[in-house]
């Protein structure tokens, strides 16, 4: 993926208990990418959109950000999570 300013859905609007305002960028540590998996986790998605990962988690869990719920998790399928951010309008 190539880096571009990207503005996410209007409608894309989580509210956040923690005194981090909605759109602070990713603070954990860099995860690994294994290169012949097909989905992506939350925070390895939070890390390549540069959001926290409980706003990532919000817009997983709304729909923003195309998922599918797993028994204890959110798997993001790699192909249409490129999709998605290859529609997102450029800010």
């Amino acid at each position: 993926m190539t880096a571009r300013l990207i503005q996410f859905p209007s409608h894309a609007v989580a509210v956040d208990s923690t005194d981090e305002p909605d759109d602070a960028p990713y603070t954990g540590p860099a995860p690994t990418f294994a290169p012949d998996a097909t989905t992506y986790t939350v925070e390895q998605v939070a890390y390549l959109i540069s959001l926290s990962v409980d706003l990532t988690r919000e817009y997983v869990e709304n729909g923003t950000i195309p998922a599918i719920q797993t028994a204890d998790s959110w798997e993001i399928p790699r192909a249409q999570f490129r999709e998605w951010v290859d529609n997102l309008p450029e800010a």
